[in-house]
């Protein structure tokens, strides 16, 4: 099956194009507030890459956030026009999973601004805590009352170096654990905060 990976959502594009289990082509990038300038370049280049056609794409796995206003809502517009002009599946995963892949209890955290960040706790590929809004502060209190997980993300929030998995492990952890989607009319990106305060 050939599948296209996509994330927007943090200040990383992630594009890659992934045959029966194995990528066979990636573009993982800084993309800082410019996804939608170069998305479409690197789908470009990583289905030249594989030696792939549009047409034979089968199914889209894109994150559905948590991120930025304007990064969320990137991929998801590409797979529904994917899906709405050609018969594709469309799966979607969180940044979360992607940035903790296989990690045991990881809790990742992605810079919200305002002293904030979006986090999340994964084990092992699964999300175990939803996507939420916390405050730096709520976070180191979870670093001090929780020695047994692992945190990853945006550490330099914490005064830490930035961590994050094998990127190309993340990408077969979000696929393997993608949620189908049945409707894709019905498909909204994983919004944590209004339209104002992402412009905060």
């Amino acid at each position: 099956m050939k599948q296209l990976f996509i994330d927007t959502a943090h200040r990383h594009l992630t594009v890659a194009c992934v045959e029966n289990g194995l990528i066979v082509s990636m573009v993982h990038q800084e993309a800082f507030k410019s996804q939608s300038e170069k998305v479409m370049d690197a789908i470009h280049q990583c289905f030249t890459s594989a030696d792939w056609q549009p047409r034979q794409l089968q199914s889209v796995i894109l994150t559905e956030g948590p991120g930025s206003y304007t990064g969320v809502r990137i991929a998801m517009t590409i797979a529904k026009v994917l899906a709405s002009v050609a018969s594709i599946q469309v799966f979607t995963t969180t940044t979360l999973q992607l940035i903790a892949a296989t990690g045991k209890n990881t809790f990742v955290m992605l810079d919200a601004r305002s002293s904030r960040v979006y986090g999340g706790l994964v084990d092992e590929g699964q999300l175990v805590q939803s996507p939420a809004i916390y405050t730096i502060e709520q976070v180191k209190q979870f670093k001090e009352a929780n020695s047994h997980w692992q945190f990853a993300g945006d550490l330099h929030l914490l005064n830490e170096a930035d961590s994050q998995s094998d990127i190309r492990e993340g990408i077969l952890t979000c696929i393997r654990y993608a949620r189908l989607i049945e409707d894709i009319d019905a498909l909204t990106p994983m919004y944590l905060k209004s339209g104002e305060e992402y412009k905060s």
